[in-house]
């Protein structure tokens, strides 16, 4: 049923990755959009809402007050999608939500085949950064509230349907197929990630000493050489480059053409060369993107969720 599917889209209320606050989805059938869900949801956890995601979303815990708690929300979710494959920009985060706030709530899995629009984006635009507003720049969508739940959902639908128009796709399966990308899968006790293979005549990523090459490669993050730029406001420095490690990726000290991200956290604009607004990093990382290399930039709250995918 590749011709029929559901972009979905979660906001949380704290850094826990299950603190499911609110989800959008958007039904398209035949490249057309033809139905959308959306409701507030009770947090699972202790954590509350957080100020920081509060300032993101706008959404308090008086605004949920009447809300389904998350067995039912699951519910409702499930029952919009049926049996059809989800779509998410980052497709890790969202269904990690969907895993991390069924085990806060005692609620098995539930199996799910999804689609990642980000991972489709990499191998479909060339930018600097890939998260969803630029995407949808790139690909001429006119984008509502960001952090708005459907918003969010309906702008992943277009995008999926700008990648499929571009590489001529009839269906989600025609788009994966040309791009060798798989799907993921998630079962009641275990799951697989959506990322693109590696062909026969690829190269496994090498080694890297002071990464965990025992980390589980469908991370975010594994593999990939990290670079830091302006100062991390949840962790130091340090304590960025051991989670990164964790995590099978390898932080580097500059930005070279072997750097794949590039993590920006608050600028110190007394550090900047004169006449510049932007850090040495940033500009080589522009410099590089310009002439074709493959890096891409991204804030902190990105960094964090890919460590959390």
């Amino acid at each position: 049923m590749s011709r029929e599917w559901v972009a979905i889209d979660f906001e949380t209320a704290n850094w826990s990755r299950g603190s499911a606050c609110a989800v959008g989805m958007t039904l398209v059938k035949d490249g057309t959009v033809i139905d959308q869900m959306s409701t507030y949801i009770q947090p699972p956890g202790e954590g509350g809402f957080h100020p920081y995601h509060t300032s993101l979303h706008g959404i308090t815990a008086e605004m949920v007050r009447h809300a389904p708690e998350w067995p039912q929300a699951l519910t409702q979710i499930m029952d919009f999608a049926g049996d059809r494959t989800l779509v998410a920009h980052n497709a890790a985060f969202d269904m990690g939500v969907i895993r991390d706030a069924c085990t806060a709530s005692s609620v098995p899995w539930p199996e799910l085949r999804y689609a990642c629009t980000l991972v489709v984006s990499r191998l479909t635009w060339q930018l600097l950064t890939y998260r969803l507003p630029f995407v949808a720049d790139a690909a001429g969508i006119a984008m509502g509230e960001h952090h708005d739940a459907q918003a969010d959902a309906d702008t992943a639908a277009h995008v999926m349907l700008a990648a499929m128009r571009l590489h001529q796709a009839d269906t989600i399966d025609d788009l994966l197929d040309g791009l060798r990308v798989r799907y993921g899968q998630q079962t009641s006790d275990s799951w697989t990630g959506s990322r693109r293979l590696q062909s026969s005549t690829t190269s496994v990523r090498r080694e890297i000493p002071t990464a965990n090459p025992d980390a589980d490669p469908d991370s975010m993050l594994y593999g990939l050489n990290v670079c830091f730029t302006g100062t991390l406001t949840t962790m130091t420095r340090a304590e960025a480059h051991q989670r990164l490690a964790d995590v099978g990726g390898q932080a580097v000290p500059g930005v070279a053409k072997k750097t794949d991200v590039l993590v920006v956290g608050m600028a110190d604009p007394s550090r900047f060369a004169v006449g510049m607004s932007v850090s040495s990093k940033h500009r080589k990382a522009q410099e590089l993107l310009d002439r074709s290399y493959k890096i891409e930039m991204i804030g902190e709250v990105d960094f964090l969720e890919w460590l959390s995918s």
